[in-house]
């Protein structure tokens, strides 16, 4: 929870900081900080977590506890880093959050046991999480291809690509750096994939109520189509890179 709501907004606020003097967009570097404020996906990172072979119950434990919480937190973090506050579940569809997040969650659980119960049927589930990223690398790549960027120039574009891939390896050689030497290998690579990812649909929602009708919209929007990307394609990397 540190990491996720305390470090990585700093980083973001500092690395803001640094850019505006390279003269980058500052509302594309406002997007990145709206992103880093989020709490981390259901998704993509138990399905990381699944591929590295990391321990999935901590990873499904500290997703859930720390995807609840950004509820409550995520606003106040937008309020005290860029001044715009959306108050807490205002703005958020409850449920795109209960049929995108408990009902597959608890769908997963009870497949499991299931299948973990009933061993015998001898059913391979390596290839779930594989084709978990598959579809999920397909909605988010046709998501960055279809964002619209027309009213931004093409070094602005390029500029939140590059950004958003080194930040990417920045924070996940931080997360390695700081867990590594206290955490056992399986717990370390959960705690990877879990904090370093950020949820698309809870910014959405909340840039919805925030910037809706601005003229500065696509700006602040385009880390959020950007950036899940390289999230996912660096993780996918990572995690078959690390991978017994």
């Amino acid at each position: 929870m540190t990491f996720i709501y305390i470090l990585m907004p700093f980083l973001a606020r500092i690395g803001t900081y640094l850019l505006t003097y390279a003269k980058v967009n500052v509302w594309l570097l406002k997007g990145m900080e709206v992103l880093y404020c989020m709490p981390p996906p259901f998704s993509t990172g138990l399905a990381l977590c699944r591929l590295a072979q990391g321990d999935l119950p901590t990873s499904v434990i500290t997703t859930l506890v720390s995807h609840f919480g950004g509820l409550f937190l995520s606003p106040i973090l937008l309020y005290l880093m860029l001044g715009t506050f959306t108050p807490p579940l205002v703005g958020i569809n409850i449920r795109e959050t209960i049929y995108g997040t408990l009902i597959p969650l608890g769908m997963g659980i009870m497949l499991r046991s299931f299948i973990l119960k009933d061993k015998y049927l001898n059913i391979n589930t390596e290839w779930f999480s594989q084709g978990l990223l598959l579809t999920i690398a397909y909605h988010w790549f046709c998501d960055a291809v279809l964002a619209d960027a027309s009213s931004l120039q093409a070094i602005d574009v390029l500029l939140c690509v590059l950004i958003a891939c080194v930040g990417q390896l920045l924070l996940s050689s931080l997360c390695w750096i700081l867990c590594s030497q206290w955490l056992p290998r399986d717990i370390l690579l959960a705690a990877l994939f879990t904090s370093t990812h950020k949820s698309v649909g809870l910014g959405n929602w909340i840039l919805r109520g925030t910037y809706h009708g601005s003229v500065h919209g696509p700006a602040v929007n385009l880390p959020l189509t950007i950036l899940p990307v390289a999230q996912l394609l660096l993780g996918s990397l990572l995690a078959s890179w690390l991978a017994p």
